[in-house]
């Protein structure tokens, strides 16, 4: 008794003593093991084009984790207690041996529990047999392991349905783009963190990302929450971006381009669609493209936006500014007629040439038959600084800051390096290097009475401060050249739109390559403005080494015809050039026969 009353007496005093001076160093070990910091993701932005469509949006999924070494030893300790039971069960076969055979028929019960969960969960992670255990395996002395990221909500449930303790789960946001391939390197895409990595994704990620919040809550000894205790930081969800672009010209645009792209079975292909009184994109699209909801099938060299990054020699598209520097430096009038015989200019061993002599020619045939030698004569006519400075005003040399990441400045090198041939090389399109949207930018100001209008890729609610780059005389004068391209004879004649007056230009530039131009290695364009009699939209096509076209009027005309007719239709723009019907021819009444007459 005496026994039992000190030991009693001991656990007392141990009480008190935890009780009262040990509080609360044991509430902090409590703490550690039941409180938890827990982040919550915050919403990601939507990426909406200009009538509020969706183009990104996010959805939840959970990720399932565990700890590998946790798993591996409550399988490893399942594993022999139904080894060890299965033994002592032999070894009691003739004797009594029920309990034993109950303790084995439990021990096989979890077992086959955990080994048919294993089963389940690589059946729904798509895993082959076995994959979850060499998973576990490989994880090493990892404590941390991903079994599955973005999961599915229904396809997570049925994992945590399992029961399995050693399983968590923590709820994400999986980012979904309706548009698909159609509009892949506009909006770009995000990683399995929902961090912007490509387009407006990574260009906004601060924006769109938000903040997380974090939280402090209750957990049980199986991981499980009991209750939140107390919300630490608010959760800031991302704000909505919208963009410049019209979803149904994009699709559209890439529908278009993808198809002339495999006709040609063409190595690339770009299209920009710019509203020239807004300066805004209402289309831009790449082929090859990508599909961001597929990552696993995507190749790095596809997420390139070539109609931004890439830039090459812009070849005869450069030959209306050309015309037009010229108009501005006043060293030619738009009535002049250049004399472009006998067909070819020569600078020593470098010698500019056409595919025939067209003799003395006017402004627009100049430009309806892509004349080398005339726009190299014309460009001989203005020195170096003056040509300089237009190309300059005109955003070449520098990157148009239009929203995108990793937009090319291109490449204008100073007027003091530049000589004659140089000066004559630049007047047909060589010698300086442009992106599609640096080009299409370029030809805005055309469009706009010679206002070059800020070129963004988001919306605007009013347009922004534009630049007078040239007298709207002269912008008006080369737009009434351009119409000679796509009039029978021209360069661009399938560039027509039934209805609309178009004004455009073609386009050949070839490659240059191990220091020698490749003439089976080619760029094809085209670009027009229509209406031309109320200029409104600018629409470029570029097709990279087509096989079979091998003209920008062939290969590039036929989309810029498609696109354009139906942007003008999806915005509603009146024709421009309507047939005038004819008068009716109402005959005259008929005389009545008076007697004697003959």
């Amino acid at each position: 008794m005496l026994a039992l009353l000190v030991v009693i007496g001991i656990l007392l005093l141990r009480a008190a003593w935890l009780e009262i001076f040990q509080q609360e160093w044991l509430q902090k070990q409590a703490d550690k093991r039941q409180l938890r910091e827990v982040v919550v993701p915050a919403y990601r932005g939507m990426i909406l084009d200009r009538h509020g469509e969706p183009m990104a949006i996010s959805s939840p999924v959970e990720s399932l984790w565990c700890n590998p070494q946790d798993l591996l030893k409550a399988r490893e300790k399942l594993q022999k207690q139904y080894e060890l039971t299965r033994k002592v069960t032999d070894a009691t076969v003739g004797n009594d041996g029920a309990e034993a055979d109950e303790a084995h028929e439990l021990a096989a019960t979890d077992f086959a529990r955990l080994e048919s969960g294993f089963r389940a969960i690589e059946k729904a992670l798509a895993m082959p047999e076995g994959g979850l255990l060499k998973k576990l395996v490989d994880a090493g002395d990892k404590h941390f392991l991903y079994l599955g990221r973005h999961l599915p909500l229904e396809v997570a449930q049925s994992i945590k349905d399992l029961g399995l303790p050693e399983i968590g789960s923590t709820r994400e946001y999986r980012r979904y783009y309706p548009l698909a391939e159609t509009a892949g390197h506009v909006v770009g895409m995000t990683n399995l963190d929902d961090d912007g990595i490509e387009g407006i994704e990574k260009a906004k990620d601060s924006l769109l990302g938000g903040k997380n919040g974090k939280t402090r809550v209750v957990r049980d000894a199986n991981g499980r929450l009991v209750e939140s205790v107390v919300r630490l930081e608010e959760m800031q969800p991302g704000q909505d971006v919208y963009l410049s672009i019209d979803r149904r010209i994009q699709y559209l645009a890439y529908k278009e381009l993808k198809t002339r792209v495999s006709e040609l079975n063409a190595k690339a292909g770009s299209v920009v669609v710019l509203d020239a009184h807004s300066g805004e994109i209402l289309a831009m699209a790449n082929v090859p493209s990508f599909n961001p909801n597929n990552r696993e099938a995507i190749e790095p060299y596809l997420y390139r936006n070539r109609a931004v990054t890439d830039k090459s020699e812009p070849g005869s598209t450069l030959k209306p500014l050309t015309i037009a520097a010229a108009l501005e430096a006043r060293v030619l009038g738009a009535d002049v007629e250049i004399n472009t015989s006998p067909g070819k200019i020569n600078f020593g061993k470098y010698v500019v040439k056409d595919p025939k002599d067209y003799g003395s020619v006017s402004l627009p045939m100049l430009l309806a038959k892509s004349s080398n030698v005339g726009a190299s004569r014309v460009a001989l006519l203005m020195d170096a600084r003056q040509h300089w400075m237009f190309l300059s005003r005109l955003g070449f040399g520098r990157a148009p800051d239009a929203g995108f990441s990793g937009e090319t400045q291109g490449k204008l090198t100073n007027y003091a390096q530049w000589g004659k041939v140089d000066r004559a090389s630049h007047g047909y399109g060589y010698g300086l290097s442009t992106s599609l949207l640096q080009l299409t930018r370029a030809y805005g100001p055309l469009a706009a009475n010679g206002l070059l209008m800020p070129t963004n890729i988001y919306k605007v609610e009013q347009a922004g401060q534009p630049q007078q780059v040239m007298a709207p005389e002269t912008a008006r004068a080369v737009l009434r050249m351009m119409e000679a391209v796509v009039q029978k004879g021209g360069t661009g004649e399938k560039a027509m739109v039934d209805g609309y007056r178009i004004a455009g230009k073609t386009g050949t530039a070839y490659k240059y390559i191990n220091n020698s131009y490749r003439d089976d290695r080619y760029l094809t364009s085209f670009i027009g403005i229509a209406p031309a009699s109320r200029p409104r939209l600018v629409v470029s096509v570029q097709i990279d080494e087509p096989k079979v076209d091998d003209s920008g009027g062939r290969a590039a005309a036929p989309v810029f015809a498609k696109v354009m007719a139906e942007s003008l239709r999806l915005l509603d723009i009146p024709p421009d050039n309507l047939p005038v019907a004819k008068p009716a021819v109402v005959p005259a009444p008929a005389q009545p026969v008076t007697e004697g007459a003959t």
